[in-house]
């Protein structure tokens, strides 16, 4: 081998690394998202058919039969679909908690059906040890309440804790973005009504005087005595930085965008709307999640810190009610 020929392997593989590690990074990260996708659509037509025929009041709305209790003697809330269905404060586990640690199966096993199916797509953190949660936002949880769930070892203590998904509306120039809160599960509404539940099709009737929103001259739903159930989950990427599209050129229709990487500026974050909590951050983590509207912080590109790639799946589900009281 001549002295010109010496490191020429070492060359080209560090050549041939690059689109390696993109190709490898890419089909490990675009499997978790079909993995993900596939689960949230899972849950998203258990949740509908479980309130389907679920027991309960004709003339509740969506909200209200997922969050009344009926140990507190509310009217129309023969059953609580919150234990049996869906608990918003079971979307955040503390495996350190003795009624946890002794049998963590069992203590799942016990929770709400949707919880139960939403475990293969919650996460851990290295910067929170101990606690296992829904993807998302952590946001503090002021009802007080706990987990309905009541395992061999019985109930956990409230977490004090829970999740909401920050859909990104918009970015401005410099990436900044603006986001709109979005429950794990809600029903599916036009996004005028998000704060309406008596224009969801959930109940049979529409009382107009009742309507939060301002009563209408009219029924908004052409057809009531359905769940359309719609499940949110952020995918955010491990190894995948997210970018910012170029505007297309005369010339060009795709330019290039290695110059637009979205800067993870928390400080600067839009909302839109209230979350339901306050959110939760600790400023030295890094990870998929991170930061206080969980849109994740990553180091790449020279030590600069930016977000992950990310796409909030939504899955749908309808079924028409079948049992009600």
């Amino acid at each position: 081998m001549s002295r010109g020929e010496r490191g020429a392997a070492l060359v080209e593989f560090a050549l041939v690394s690059v689109v390696l590690y993109l190709l490898l990074a890419g089909a490990i990260d675009f499997g978790r998202l079909m993995f993900d996708a596939d689960a949230v659509q899972d849950v998203a037509r258990l949740a509908a058919r479980e309130l389907a025929v679920a027991p309960a009041s004709a003339n509740v709305t969506f909200d209200y039969a997922l969050s009344c209790d009926p140990a507190s003697g509310a009217p129309n809330c023969p059953f609580d679909l919150k234990a049996r269905v869906f608990d918003p404060a079971c979307l955040v586990v503390d495996l350190n908690d003795p009624a946890v640690a002794l049998d963590i199966d069992g203590f799942f096993a016990a929770m709400p059906v949707v919880n139960r199916a939403m475990r293969q797509l919650m996460i851990t953190e290295p910067s929170r040890p101990g606690l296992m949660r829904y993807a998302g936002a952590l946001v503090s949880d002021g009802s007080g309440a706990a987990c309905s769930a009541v395992g061999p070892s019985g109930q956990a203590a409230p977490t004090g804790l829970t999740v909401a998904i920050p859909l990104v509306n918009s970015r401005d120039a410099t990436g900044v973005e603006t986001i709109t809160w979005v429950p794990v599960l809600q029903e599916m509404r036009a996004t005028l009504d998000a704060d309406c539940p008596l224009r969801g099709p959930f109940s049979f009737v529409y009382v107009a005087n009742a309507d939060d929103c301002g009563p209408l001259g009219s029924d908004p739903v052409p057809q009531r005595g359905l769940v359309a159930v719609r499940v949110n989950y952020p995918f955010q990427a491990a190894a995948l930085t997210g970018f910012r599209a170029s505007p297309p050129t005369d010339v060009d229709p795709l330019p290039r965008n290695m110059a637009n990487f979205i800067v993870a500026d928390d400080a600067g974050v839009q909302q839109t709307n209230s979350p339901p909590g306050d959110p939760v951050d600790d400023p030295g983590a890094v990870g998929p999640y991170a930061g206080a509207f969980g849109l994740g912080r990553q180091l790449a590109l020279a030590g600069r810190t930016v977000r992950p790639f990310r796409k909030v799946v939504s899955a749908q589900a309808i079924y028409r009610r079948e049992v009600v009281e």
